[in-house]
Formats: C-alpha cells, sequence, structure tokens
C-alpha cells in the first residue's frame, strides 16, 4: 500500500504555486460557453493520446484532495491541471436556480413509475479521493464525497461491494467499497477501501438530517461478493447503518410474496417515489440477483438497460438507434462514463478528449429522448451537466410577478406567464400523445379545449414528454401546460 507522505511533502511545496493559479469560485448559472475546458486541457493540447494527460490529471487531482484534507483552504488547493473543488461553489450551487429546478423536476417524477422518474447519478460514486488515498481511489471517477454528491441534487448512488481479506480485521475478510476486478481475478485494486458500514454512514447522517425528510435516493449495488458469508454481512450493514435516529429502517424492502423463480423480487413497474415515502422509507437498493440479500435488495436487470460509449448519441428525435421508443417507455435507461486512467490504458490510442464522455450536450440530448438515470464522472456543480438535464423551467423561472400560470415557450423551456394571455393549450391523451389545441386560449379555458379534443389539459413530467410537447407545437411553439406557480 503506497503512503501517502509524499502528498503531503507535495501539498507544502503546492500551495504557493496554487494560490497564484485560484480564481474566484465558477457560478453555478449556466455556462455563456461550451462545455468547460478539462482541467488537463494544456497537456490535451499536445498529446495526441489521452493516457499522459490522464496520468498527470489524476496525479494533480490527489496532491488537491491531500492539500483539502490536511487543512489547508480549499480555495488554495486548486492546482493546475486539478479539477476544481471548492466548497463555495457547492455554496452558489444550493443559492441558484440550478438547484431550485432540479428539486421542482424531481418532485414533478415522484408520483411517477422508477422507470420513468428522472434520476441525477454518478458513476463509481464511492471512488473519490475526498475520504483517503488508496490504490483505488487514486484512480478517482469522482472528486466529491457521498455526502457533497447529494447535497448537489445526485439521487442515484453506485456502490462496488467486495469481499476481501483485510489488515484491520487481522487478516479475516470484510464486505469492502472498492474499484476493482471481481473475485476471479483476485479483486485486484483493492487494498484498504472502507468497509459496507463505513459508506453507508455518511448517507444515512444526510437522509436523516433537517429538510432532507422527503428524499429519496437509488444506491446501485454492483456484486462482487459471490459469497454466502459476504452477503450475511452486506444485510447486516444495510440493516444496522441505514436507519433514523428513532431505529425506523430506511431501506424499502422487497414483498416477499413477489419473489420470483430466481429468489429475488423484481423491481416493480409501478413503484414510484411517492410509494416509498407513503412507507416511511427513503432508500430503493437495486442489484443483480443475489438471493443472499433479497430480502433488502431488489432485482433490477429485467427494468434496466444501460451503456457505456456515447459516440453515436444524437439530438431529439434522432437519439440512439439500439433503443428504440418501447425501450424508454418500459425500462429505466442509464448511460454511464468512466474517466479513469485505466480506461485510457485499455483504449491507448483514445484522444484526450474522450469522445465517450458525457458532455453537457449529450446530457441534454439523452433527457430530451427519455434518458433517466445518469452515471456522471467527476460531477462539479457548475461543469454544467446538470445545468443539461433541467428541460423545465428557463434560468430564473419562474419570476416574480411576471404571472402565475406557466407556458411553455418557443425553445421548449417554461415560463412564468399571465394567466389572461392567449396561448394553445398543451393536450395529453389516453393513449400518451401530445397534441396542441387548434385555437388558443386563456388559461382557464385550458381544461375545456383538451376535454373537446378527447384529452385532459397536460403538465410533462419528463425529459422527453416535454420534448414531444415541444414538436407538437411546431416551430410557432407556445403552449400553456397544467401547472400553476405560488408566489
Amino acid at each position: 500500500m503506497p503512503s501517502t507522505r509524499w502528498m503531503k511533502g507535495a501539498v507544502v511545496a503546492s500551495v504557493f504555486a496554487a494560490t497564484l493559479t485560484t480564481a474566484a469560485p465558477v457560478s453555478a448559472d449556466p455556462p455563456t460557453g461550451p462545455y468547460p475546458p478539462s482541467p488537463t486541457a494544456p497537456c490535451d493540447a499536445i498529446s495526441p493520446i489521452a493516457i499522459p494527460c490522464v496520468g498527470l490529471g489524476k496525479t494533480a487531482d490527489a496532491v488537491a484532495a491531500e492539500c483539502r484534507r490536511v487543512g489547508v483552504p480549499d480555495k488554495h488547493c486548486v492546482l493546475p491541471l486539478a479539477h476544481r473543488v471548492t466548497q463555495a461553489a457547492r455554496d452558489a450551487y444550493l443559492q441558484s436556480w440550478v438547484h431550485r429546478t432540479a428539486q421542482f423536476q424531481y418532485a414533478l417524477g415522484d408520483p411517477l413509475p422508477l422507470r420513468e422518474a428522472q434520476w441525477l447519478g454518478t458513476h463509481n460514486s464511492f471512488n473519490s479521493l475526498s475520504d483517503s488515498f488508496t490504490v483505488s481511489h487514486a484512480d478517482s471517477n469522482q472528486q466529491l464525497s457521498l455526502a457533497q454528491q447529494l447535497d448537489i441534487d445526485v439521487r442515484s448512488i453506485e456502490l462496488d461491494l467486495h469481499y476481501i481479506r483485510r489488515l484491520d480485521l487481522l487478516g479475516r475478510r470484510g464486505v469492502t467499497v472498492c474499484h476493482g476486478l471481481g473475485p476471479e481475478e483476485g479483486n485486484l485494486g483493492c487494498t484498504t477501501e472502507p468497509l459496507l458500514d463505513a459508506v453507508l454512514a455518511p448517507i444515512a447522517t444526510w437522509l436523516n438530517a433537517p429538510g432532507h425528510a422527503d428524499e429519496v435516493i437509488l444506491v446501485l449495488l454492483q456484486d462482487e461478493l459471490k459469497n454466502p458469508s459476504a452477503y450475511g454481512l452486506a444485510v447486516r450493514a444495510l440493516e444496522s447503518v441505514l436507519r433514523r435516529p428513532d431505529g425506523q429502517s430506511l431501506i424499502y424492502r422487497p414483498d416477499p410474496s413477489q419473489r420470483a423463480a430466481n429468489g429475488c423480487v423484481p423491481l416493480p413497474p409501478g413503484m414510484s417515489r411517492d410509494d416509498v415515502r407513503t412507507s416511511g422509507a427513503q432508500v430503493v437498493l437495486v442489484s443483480s440477483c443475489a438471493s443472499g440479500f433479497a430480502a433488502d435488495v431488489f432485482d433490477w436487470s429485467g427494468a434496466r438497460v444501460q451503456n457505456g460509449p456515447t459516440s453515436r448519441y444524437r439530438p431529439f428525435p434522432t437519439c440512439d438507434a439500439r433503443y428504440g421508443s418501447g425501450t424508454y417507455a418500459s425500462r429505466l435507461v442509464r448511460y454511464f462514463e468512466d474517466s479513469t486512467l485505466v480506461s485510457a490504458i485499455v483504449n491507448p490510442t483514445r484522444p484526450p478528449a474522450d469522445p465517450d464522455a458525457l458532455t453537457p450536450a449529450k446530457a441534454r440530448a439523452m433527457t430530451d429522448c427519455g434518458v433517466n438515470l445518469f452515471g456522471f464522472d467527476q460531477l462539479l456543480p457548475e461543469d454544467g451537466r446538470i445545468q443539461a438535464s433541467l428541460w423545465s423551467w428557463a434560468p430564473d423561472e419562474p419570476r416574480v410577478g411576471a404571472g402565475t400560470c406557466t407556458l411553455q415557450r418557443a425553445d421548449g423551456r417554461w415560463v412564468a406567464a399571465p394567466c389572461g394571455d392567449l396561448h394553445p393549450a398543451a393536450c395529453l391523451d389516453s393513449a400518451g400523445r401530445w397534441t396542441v389545441t387548434a385555437s388558443p386560449v386563456m388559461f382557464a379555458g385550458a381544461p375545456m379545449a383538451c376535454g373537446a379534443a378527447g384529452s385532459e389539459f397536460g403538465l410533462p413530467r419528463t425529459g422527453d414528454q416535454n420534448s414531444q410537447l415541444h414538436a407538437a407545437a411546431g416551430a410557432a411553439g407556445g403552449a400553456w401546460v397544467h401547472y400553476t406557480v405560488t408566489q
């Protein structure tokens, strides 16, 4: 196991240079230009392949993380080639229209089946330098801690579970959360990463904090245990840590009566976040089927499709030819990326600008098409990808004094408008098709106008529904949607 001493020495040598290169915190409002440049952009400009630049970036990220960990103010730990990680950026995000709109969209999806609701998520959420330096964490997928990710509206996190021998357990094996190969390859890459209960603790703390009682999160468990004893230990950790202060479980448990022939309960197709809240729970656990922890964990094998490569993704309505409309309608569709050095080494000719990265442009296209579960790497509040997942309110809307009715304008984004204005109304029929009324009406007349056409006055609750309405409105655009602003 490499020592962290070299990093602590590097911190002392780097703080002065970091101070010279530190700028003001980046705003959480939408970028005025394209995707913010990679921290390794100076290297990317001269290297034909990704490996050296990714390696330099990982080293800079590790030094910056150690700088923060030893107590240096984070604004002085922003190093060249490293990701910019500051509390100021998180604080600015929590005061931004982006945060308000992300929360609004999350609430819109609460009554929908989980397979239709939108989830902002991270890939290998645990694999971050924020907590400790290990071999696995050095090649990190994330810069923020799990609690910090939840702060910026991530509601789907991924934990990889391994069963390895540990020095702190005197050679006994424990359920460890790490980024490594499976047991068939000796769990290569796992070293001194934390036990599962230690990783779950900040999640439980965050859920039990004031203001988070209504938050429901989806936890993806990547199963690399493959051992009956390991499943028992995993269940013990899940059930002992994911609890409220009064002892009530936070886990939404599968119904044993719905157990399939494989010994697991499939993720119910109609289950919603509202259902989870009504039960008093806040955590939905999903994985591939493993009967050893089936009492707590849903089998989502048939409920989702997922892909890594995204270079061929196109804006709505082209989207991704691999999936038809039936797939988007019936399953969770997940796309993830991998920013590790290992992934660059596996593909040694990959250019520095990864064609498979989930850029804001791709995130926007995927949101419009119906991708509802993202696995972002290196997610930061100001990098543009959360903003790209917003399809409802336009920036800084709804504006106070602009009106209390909601209009989808010509570009598809929503604005507050006077209810007495005349616009077509958004109508949704029983088959899920969106249309707009032939004649403009005042907001109060929208239900009757849609009813005359055999539909109901509708409210888009997902990015693809909003895209379908926008397409139905045509180039002229502009349609009332069934939402009244409370001011």
